[in-house]
């Protein structure tokens, strides 16, 4: 078995840097890059600010005390901001970690427990513990909404033949991938009768009620028709009316992970009826564990720290380093400008990071390497088919 112990990502993971360089002067997975523009315009304001004080003699100072009670609820703002963050990072390697780890198991037994009768059964072994790694891989592209088939990775690990019936958007689910159905849709909106046409009342009765409510919307309070107004204006929803959602019209469709996790399941039940297996409900547990695991995973994936928290904390930051100049002038003079420099990159640094790693399952150099967790895993993967012995080794020799 080849040794990946000294393989390239394992000797950067494990190797330990100190004080010195490459850490201190390292800018590439730095987030020094994301807040030059920031930087550059609170420095700028900076020296206006010292130059109308200091050349100009124009005093426009604010007292120390101004700032100190802020500084606390700044610090706790970005404090709970990145610890936020960090904690959907965490999750998400423990979650990604889980879902191999299970992949492993799962091949296991599928490869030691499973009777082999024929050279079929031995073949469709590996195929199915091949698509029990694509299904890892599936689930790493679907993270990153990077739809379809054609990814070079899953190269060899699809059995023949296999397609995505319909393919729009995330995933189309008319046809399955080992045999070919109907394409007709029976519920296709050409073969379904409107309902909401076929009944004169209904649509009467929907138009009164909308025209009922535009009247009470006019008759309404001066005062709640201009806070109305005001929230509308400001992007703010009042109601469940104010939601454009075109409800009923989604496509039938679903994501390559679950319609591989269906294929798997029949394959397991095939085993069960067959009675190739015992304690075949191991298998069951591991998909629905699988199917957990996924959900999980989209739910870091899709759920964002929520834009007003978000926008609050770059307005409140941005707040208090302009107002700090004013503070620090009358006692720094011209020294006021590399201090305001410094207080910049530490505090809008540290709300960077919180943006760069809330997600962590893109390409950038800070997120989750997931490509090298799914490499590492198709090597094991590989071994366990290529050189290991099954549960009936005696056949294949």
């Amino acid at each position: 078995m080849a040794d990946t112990k000294n393989s390239p990502r394992n000797q950067s993971f494990y190797q330990r840097h100190g004080w010195g360089k490459p850490d201190i002067l390292h800018c590439r997975s730095s987030v020094f890059a994301t807040i030059i523009p920031i930087l550059t315009f609170s420095t700028i304001f900076t020296s206006i600010i010292c130059a109308l004080y200091i050349v100009y003699g124009i005093d426009l100072t604010l007292p120390g005390s101004l700032v100190g009670t802020v500084s606390v609820v700044v610090g706790l703002l970005l404090a709970f901001r990145t610890n936020h963050a960090y904690d959907r990072y965490y999750e998400g390697r423990k979650l990604f970690q889980s879902l191999c780890t299970l992949a492993r198991n799962t091949a296991r037994i599928l490869w030691v427990d499973v009777d082999e009768r024929s050279k079929r059964d031995h073949e469709d072994k590996i195929t199915y513990i091949k698509l029990l790694l694509a299904y890892v891989i599936a689930t790493k592209h679907h993270l990153r909404l990077e739809f379809g088939t054609n990814h070079e990775d899953f190269e060899g690990l699809l059995p023949k033949g296999y397609q995505r019936t319909k393919f729009e958007g995330n995933a189309g689910q008319e046809n399955t991938i080992l045999g070919s159905g109907s394409t007709e849709d029976p519920n296709h909106p050409d073969n379904i009768v409107n309902i909401q046409n076929s009944d004169p009342e209904v649509t009467v009765h929907t138009d009164e009620a909308n025209e009922s409510t535009g009247l009470l919307r006019n008759q309404q309070h001066p005062v709640s028709y201009i806070k109305d107004t005001f929230r509308t204006l400001v992007g703010v929803r009042n109601s469940q009316h104010d939601v454009d959602v075109n409800w009923g019209t989604a496509e039938p469709q679903m994501s390559l992970p679950m319609e591989i996790v269906f294929h798997l399941e029949t394959y397991f039940n095939a085993l069960g009826r067959e009675k190739r297996i015992e304690l075949s409900y191991r298998l069951y547990v591991a998909l629905d564990q699988l199917i957990d695991i996924l959900g999980n995973l989209e739910r870091i994936s899709n759920t964002p720290i929520p834009a007003a928290y978000r926008i609050h904390l770059k307005q409140a930051v941005t707040l208090y380093v302009w107002v700090l100049p004013f503070t620090l002038v009358n006692m720094l003079g011209w020294f006021t400008i590399p201090v305001i420099f410094i207080v910049s990159f530490i505090l809008f640094g540290v709300e960077a990071i919180g943006s760069e790693i809330e997600d962590p399952f893109g390409y950038d150099r800070n997120d989750l390497p997931l490509d090298e967790y799914c490499k590492d895993l198709e090597a094991e993967v590989k071994y366990l088919y290529k050189y290991l012995p099954t549960g009936q080794s005696e056949l294949h020799h």
